[in-house]
């Protein structure tokens, strides 16, 4: 049975995920990309789970962008689809 991480890989690189504006606005803040993003959660090893409730169950992916500085993703998958929320450098 595949894990978290590995179904999360699996659909962004099929291409089945979508980027909130949110996300969008705090990659351009910190002078990063979509391709960041998906880069980072493919290169990715290490993730929590977070949650509000069990129907808004969302996971912190640690990796790291095309120019090697560590990368935040929050994500969470809606009808199968995952959802990139927002992404921010990390402070380690």
């Amino acid at each position: 049975m595949p894990t978290i991480l590995s179904r999360i890989k699996q659909k962004v690189r099929a291409g089945n995920f979508v980027i909130s504006g949110h996300c969008q606005d705090e990659l351009e803040n910190d002078f990063l990309s979509v391709s960041d993003a998906v880069k980072a959660i493919l290169n990715a090893s290490e993730f929590d789970k977070l949650t509000d409730d069990e129907t808004h169950v969302r996971y912190v992916l640690y990796g790291e962008a095309r120019d090697g500085r560590a990368l935040d993703v929050i994500v969470m998958i809606h009808q199968g689809t995952v959802i990139l929320k927002t992404a921010y450098e990390s402070d380690s």
